[in-house]
C-alpha cells in the first residue's frame, strides 16, 4: 500500500470516529437537524422520482410510437423501385 493511501485510509478511519463521538455528544440537537430535514428530503425524493417516472413514460411513448411507424412502413408496400438491385441485374 502507498503512503497516500495509507493517510487517506487513517484520515477516514478517525474522520468516522470523531462523528460517532459527535452524534453521541450531540444526540438531541442531530434530531432536531434530522426531522427538520426529514419533509424537505421527502419532497426532493419524491420530485426526483416523479421526474424520473415521467422520462420513462415519455421514452416508452416515443418508442411505441416509433414502433408503430417503423411496422407500417415497413407493411406498407413500396412503390419505388429499387434502383441498386435492378441496375446490377441489367448489366
Amino acid at each position: 500500500m502507498s503512503k497516500g493511501t495509507m493517510i487517506a485510509l487513517l484520515l477516514g478511519v478517525v474522520a468516522v470516529i470523531v462523528g460517532i463521538v459527535l452524534v453521541a455528544a450531540w444526540w438531541g440537537d442531530f434530531l432536531t437537524v434530522l426531522k427538520g430535514a426529514l419533509g424537505p428530503m421527502l419532497v426532493l425524493g419524491g420530485a426526483l422520482v416523479i421526474a424520473i417516472a415521467w422520462s420513462e413514460y415519455q421514452a416508452a411513448k416515443e418508442m411505441e410510437r416509433l414502433t408503430t411507424q417503423a411496422q407500417q412502413s415497413v407493411a406498407a408496400p413500396s412503390s419505388q423501385p429499387q434502383a441498386s438491385g435492378e441496375q446490377t441485374s441489367q448489366q
